[in-house]
């Protein structure tokens, strides 16, 4: 079944749905990289302190340690005042780089309480120890590589200031590539950050695109390189993402990245096993300041520590703490949206408002009002976000989820009350069949959502005479058709929807938005505004593509705004201008619609 995968909001796994094995099935390829990276763990690691300095409070330890392949291995250890036990980041710099290239983001991570280790790769360490990366050697290079990064895990987790319970990798190109492998071969890493990576360097080198691979080519014999590429596919990336759970992905690109290309990263992306996120970035190799924050916030997530110097992150709950109560959160809960405005953080919601019970339970929703609402001399408009496809534990949590609750100061900061409500799930069991078969309700609960604001509107001062809906991803199926009906619920003036899902099986006859736009006359019904990611999954846009042509064949006011390098969740994913734009064009859309 083509749905599922794309269309849980914002990448939220089909394996969260159903019962899924503990461990995934060990294959040939992960034997073999467990095998070749294995080495002496009781072996002296031979410490050497080459010189140290201060930077303030946080200290920076230039070191050696023994490679299990032999010769030093030359890296910074960065360390935050105080005792501990603090969290740590294993770092491996790109081809071009050294272990240098993340020292300022080290120190500023130490001012959170994180220790660092910065390794040298072996192609640039001084002679006699420097190995090719490039040549014939390649695959002992890369062999040495992960056992000189497995080796920095024990240098980490020997020190008593260190938390051996809450250790991360960071790699960039090269060491993403590695990385990816590492993520399969150590098991003491919870989570990795792999920056414009590839997952199959094998491949690389079998195709002899570039000159390093046409020399390689060139300089063996046809058997010798034959092998060498059937060796370098157990060090492959994919292998290791693939068999990383429970460790968590983050991979990182540039959109215009002259060295990954798409498909390449797409591979990577897509090879790696649940939980993972992916996250595009204006620019090409070397990526930016935001994907530098990202970094810091996605980290504090699974490590759980302080605040990052100039990032100003608020604390975000560490869903993946061996203690935590609660269901785990989907990995995009960690994000924010690509745009921010002036006083948006500065928004704070009234929290918890019953708006309606059903089922023996209350339904609750969230209203950010801004500070502007109660200066101005009339009611503010209302915008209520309604949210996608979610498992229903995880529905249950969406009022406290970063991606809504800041969308909905976002939009709070442009002059409107939003409201976030808990819509809870269509899913009523763990089949196939049973993902869609709660449609109906949350249509129902999304329409008592608006009924409640106009019971409430004297109280918040809302103008409940002009309201709309920003629907995401699978809340297409309960957000847009009420926009189609014959008698739209009072008050709504408009409907956004963002890469919306428009069908799904086994819905009752008329639920459906299509349908319910055959129904009416098309003219008469409310505006509506579709942003469509090129990315997206084919069968979300074959529906999408069908609902927007009979739309206009009807001459219904709707405005298509395509995005054709998009993902799902553009608004999270793809932190490009394309996608800041699309949001601007939503807020011009929700002001022409709702304000009088």
């Amino acid at each position: 079944m083509m749905w599922l995968r794309p269309l849980l909001f914002a990448l939220v796994s089909v394996r969260a749905l159903a019962a899924e094995p503990s461990s995934p099935p060990v294959d040939a390829k992960l034997t073999e990289l467990r095998k070749v990276t294995s080495y002496d763990a009781k072996a002296p690691l031979d410490l050497k302190t080459v010189r140290m300095q201060q930077r303030g409070d946080i200290t920076v330890t230039e070191l050696t340690y023994a490679s299990p392949k032999g010769g030093p291995v030359p890296a910074y250890l960065v360390t935050p005042p105080g005792k501990g036990p603090f969290p740590a980041v294993l770092f491996q710099h790109w081809g071009q780089g050294t272990k240098t290239e993340f020292l300022d983001e080290a120190v500023s991570l130490a001012h959170s309480g994180v220790v660092s280790l910065l390794v040298d790769a072996p192609h640039v360490r001084p002679e006699p120890w420097r190995r090719d990366v490039s040549g014939p050697v390649v695959y002992d290079t890369f062999v040495q590589m992960l056992m000189d990064l497995r080796r920095g895990v024990d240098l980490l987790t020997s020190r008593p200031d260190v938390d051996s319970q809450r250790l991360a990798y960071v790699g960039h190109s090269l060491g993403a590539t590695v990385g990816g492998a590492l993520a399969g071969a150590e098991p003491r890493l919870r989570a990795f950050v792999l920056m414009t990576g590839i997952g199959n360097f094998s491949n690389a080198i079998r195709e002899t695109e570039g000159p390093n691979e046409k020399k390689l080519h060139d300089a063996v014999s046809q058997e010798r390189f034959d092998t060498l590429v059937r060796n370098m596919e157990t060090l492959d990336g994919a292998v290791g993402v693939r068999n990383a759970a429970p460790a968590a992905l983050f991979f990182q690109y540039g959109r215009s990245d002259a060295w990954v290309t798409y498909p390449e990263a797409r591979a990577y992306i897509d090879a790696a096993r649940e939980p993972k996120l992916f996250k595009f970035y204006e620019g090409g190799h070397e990526l930016s300041e935001a994907a530098r924050r990202d970094r810091a916030q996605w980290l504090r997530a699974h490590l759980g520590f302080g605040e990052v110097p100039g990032y100003g992150l608020p604390t975000i709950a560490n869903p993946t703490v061996a203690d935590a109560k609660s269901t785990p959160l989907p990995e995009f809960a960690k994000l924010r949206p690509v745009i921010t405005v002036p006083g948006m953080e500065e928004v704070q919601p009234r929290r918890g408002l019953t708006y309606t019970s059903a089922g023996g339970r209350e339904y609750k929703l969230d209203l950010y009002i801004p500070d502007v609402a109660s200066r101005m001399p009339v009611p503010a408009p209302v915008i209520v976000l309604v949210h996608g496809l979610l498992p229903p534990a995880v529905a249950a949590q969406v009022r406290d989820m970063r991606p809504f609750s800041n969308q909905a100061r976002w939009l709070a900061a442009h002059g409107y009350v939003v409201a976030v409500p808990e819509l809870g799930s269509p899913i009523t069991g763990p089949a196939q069949e049973q993902w869609f078969t709660d449609v109906p309700a949350l249509q129902k609960r999304v329409e008592a959502t608006l009924a409640f604001l106009r019971r409430e509107a004297a109280t918040y001062r809302l103008d409940a005479d002009h309201m709309g809906l920003l629907v995401m991803s699978g809340g297409g199926l309960w957000g847009v058709t009420p926009a189609l009906q014959k008698q739209p619920p009072p008050g709504l003036r408009c409907v956004a929807a963002w890469y919306p899902m428009l069908d799904a099986p086994g819905q009752p006859k008329g639920t459906l938005p299509r349908e319910a736009l055959a129904a009416v006359d098309a003219k008469k019904a409310l505006p509506l505004l579709v942003v469509r990611a090129g990315r997206d999954s084919p069968a979300l846009n074959t529906a999408l593509d069908a609902f927007v042509k009979d739309a206009k064949g009807k001459g219904a006011s709707l405005t298509l705004v395509e995005l054709p390098e998009a993902h799902h969740a553009f608004d999270l994913v793809d932190d490009v201008e394309s996608s800041r734009d699309a949001m601007r064009q939503t807020a011009l859309f929700f002001e022409q619609s709702l304000l009088p």
